[in-house]
């Protein structure tokens, strides 16, 4: 019994020295990626390039959102004059015009959406060898998101320097409606 007790002693102490001769010194770095979507200069102009992008689609929406009221308002004003057959035939024209527009318009809108996350994964690919160069030079093992931290020392934090590596490496990304 007690020869039992000596070797579960032993064990448990020898095993987490046997556990831990796999993993290496683990020395951690924190980035905030939140800052580097938006402090970067590829980030800059990207959100620049879309903003115009938008401005021009919300413009073709609301002249095509004018012409669709114009077309609704002269289909009502020319109910009175016309056979009932002839205005169920336009109003259905015009029904099958508004649900096609509607989904253009729609596409147009979630078109914003794929050019912003597009120009966030071009930053992010960007990034992702730097931080390997990065942690290869200070021999980081792991690094954190900022916003998933509560505290750190800020010698841990590398934003400074992946904006700096960043900036050069990627200073503007193209964005393009098509």
């Amino acid at each position: 019994m007690i020869r039992k007790i000596l070797i579960l002693i032993i064990a448990i102490f020898a095993m987490p020295t046997l556990v831990m001769a796999d993993y290496p010194n683990t020395s951690i770095g924190v980035i905030d990626i939140n800052r580097i979507l938006s402090d970067a200069d590829a980030a800059i102009s990207a959100a620049e390039q879309i903003e115009e992008i938008a401005t021009e689609i919300e413009n073709e929406i609301k002249l095509s959102d004018e012409e669709i009221i114009k077309e609704q308002n002269l289909l009502i004003e020319s109910q009175s004059i016309m056979a009932p057959e002839a205005f169920e035939s336009k109003r259905s024209e015009y029904e099958i015009k508004v649900q096609k527009y509607n989904g253009e318009r729609q596409a147009k809108l979630v078109r914003i959406d794929e050019l912003i996350a597009l120009s966030r994964n071009n930053i992010l690919n960007a990034m992702k060898p730097i931080l390997e160069e990065i942690s290869n030079e200070k021999g980081i093992t792991i690094i954190l998101e900022k916003a998933s931290i509560m505290l750190n020392a800020e010698k841990m934090d590398l934003t400074n320097e992946v904006l700096k590596k960043l900036n050069k490496s990627l200073p503007t990304i193209k964005v393009s409606r098509d």
